[in-house]
């Protein structure tokens, strides 16, 4: 495969960013520079192309090849795009200045390789294109006068920004402080020719990192309502965020919520069972609570949606296991196994080729699942106990679920009202006077905003004038404090479900498993291993169905 890269954030005008080579999309032009000699060491190419193919995978976007990566010694460009030979270039001098930032070395360079892919993939060479080819026109001639090049860098920094974390790298307000470093560790002037100056291109980029912290609130508060079945709500974000930014992850995602959506017209006699993307164990509504038809329809047109979401991710990328497992799920639902079990299979041996662990498990959960559903539990069993025994939440949860050991009385509730804390705060008492470090209006007198605490982060939605909200108090990496029952991180699924005896419910996700108690306003999310690596408290009213 044809790998790429870099470039990162320099905000050239387009029409001035090109002149030393035709294609050559750069940086920066630097003429007086280190011409390229040597190859670059064979380390350096490893962790720029490791870092990159993880954006690609993110991006998912196979409709137009992929650029090739290539990396030089020289000190001309710091970075650049070659549209005409499909390339992407980075310097080593720039790769070493991305390690200069220590512990967040790879989230430079990530943010490097992002805000030039999405260069590549957002076409925004075009208008110089079109205006050389028509230069003789008079539409040419005004196109080629434009000053787009500020805008599209701005958008390739938050929009680079979001892929790149989506990647899994932390990209937020990088930028800003990579630029100074690429001037002075390339001795360049304040002011280049047919560039910003840098004062004003940090100035935009630190624009650009508001516009990324927005979507990336967005994107979290969506994955928080769905888990909580806050679906209306969380059906908007996913909206506002296509609107800047496509992937084959967030139609993905987009149909995931559709199906959990259609889940809730189920009863738990007609899908008892764990799926990969949903877990429900005993807290589903039953068919007594709606009519028969009227949950039939709408969950049908649910499914539809859902299907035609996976097939959007599909068209950006025609070999992807997760939409093929998701696939899966809803023919199950739609009463077609076979249909299932073609895809659940063809997602595993696909996802076994490409190394992806957390997919391949998930496929062979949903092919016990498939087994069981269809009345083969010796099968079931046997796809399902070696998973469990390995620490797998989802294969844990459908074994219990498979030998009729979930049908045991729940305790009495054990909760008072706001005991919880994280880092100390009770979410009632942070609710009465918020003070929220960004503040979005989405529109449709809809809010969000973020506050962050010394080791968690509040992230909250408001709605129609206080009618509906939502407050969630998420734990950081290395949190060290305890729930009410003394829950740490890293503790066992066992021991949570020991200590929290009230009804529950569990949603499966690629970061993770999440157990949700409604009850309690309590979320517990688990690592590959069974383990707890977050929890989250959280307060939630929905606005009423008139």
């Amino acid at each position: 495969m044809r790998t790429l890269v870099i470039m990162f954030l320099l905000f050239p005008f387009i029409a001035n960013a090109c002149n030393q080579e035709d294609g050559i999309f750069a940086y920066v032009q630097n003429p007086l520079g280190k011409q390229p000699g040597l190859s670059v060491p064979a380390y350096k190419r490893s962790v720029t192309t490791s870092v990159y193919q993880k954006l690609l995978e993110a991006r998912g976007d196979f409709r137009m090849p992929a650029p090739e990566l290539v990396m030089n010694d020289g000190q001309l460009y710091v970075a650049w795009m070659n549209s005409k030979k499909e390339q992407i270039g980075l310097e080593e001098k720039a790769y070493d200045l991305c390690t200069s930032f220590g512990p967040d070395s790879l989230n430079a360079l990530a943010a490097l390789l992002a805000h030039e892919l999405t260069h590549y993939y957002e076409k925004h060479d075009w208008t110089r294109h079109f205006s050389r080819a028509n230069a003789n026109t008079q539409a040419g001639e005004q196109l080629g006068k434009l000053e787009e090049g500020l805008k599209l860098e701005v958008q390739s920094d938050y929009l680079g920004g979001f892929l790149a974390l989506s990647a899994g790298f932390d990209t937020y307000g990088i930028i800003p402080k990579l630029l100074p470093r690429v001037y002075e560790g390339y001795v360049l002037p304040e002011e280049i020719p047919g560039y910003p100056s840098l004062t004003d291109r940090i100035t935009y980029a630190g624009n650009a990192m508001k516009r990324l912290r927005e979507l990336q609130v967005a994107f979290d508060l969506a994955n928080c309502l769905t888990i909580v079945e806050a679906y209306e709500p969380a059906f908007g974000y996913y909206r506002y965020i296509l609107r800047d930014f496509q992937s084959r992850e967030l139609y993905n995602n987009l149909g995931v919520l559709h199906v959990l959506a259609a889940l809730s017209y189920f009863s738990k006699e007609e899908m008892p069972y764990v799926l990969p993307l949903e877990l429900d164990l005993q807290s589903r509504l039953g068919a007594d609570k709606r009519g028969f038809e009227e949950d039939a329809e709408k969950r049908a047109a649910l499914l539809e949606a859902a299907q035609d979401a996976f097939g959007r991710a599909e068209l950006l990328d025609k070999e992807y296991p997760a939409a093929w497992i998701n696939k899966a799920c809803v023919f199950l639902l739609q009463g077609a196994p076979e249909d299932a079990r073609y895809w659940a299979v063809k997602a595993r041996k696909q996802s076994e080729k490409l190394g992806l662990v957390a997919e391949t498990l998930d496929a062979q959960v949903l092919e016990g699942i498939i087994d069981a559903s269809g009345g083969q539990q010796e099968a079931a069993e046997k796809v399902l106990q070696p998973l469990a025994e390995a620490g797998h939440v989802l294969a844990s949860l459908n074994l219990s679920v498979l030998r009729g050991e979930t049908a045991t009385a729940m305790a009495v509730l054990n909760f008072a009202k706001g005991v919880e804390r994280i880092d100390g705060l009770l979410l009632e008492d942070y609710l009465e006077d918020p003070k929220l470090e960004l503040q979005v209006d989405m529109g449709g007198n809809v809010f969000f905003g973020v506050q962050r605490f010394d080791h968690s982060t509040m992230l909250v939605h408001y709605a129609d004038n206080g009618q509906e909200y939502g407050a969630f108090h998420l734990t950081g990496d290395g949190y060290d404090g305890a729930t009410r029952l003394n829950v740490h991180l890293g503790d066992t699924l066992e021991k949570i479900r020991q200590l929290y005896t009230t009804r529950s419910r569990t949603i499966g996700s690629r970061q993770g498993a999440y157990l949700v108690y409604p009850k309690e306003h309590i979320i517990f999310r688990f690592d590959e291993h069974g383990k707890t690596d977050q929890w989250i408290v959280y307060r939630l009213q929905l606005k009423k169905e008139e």
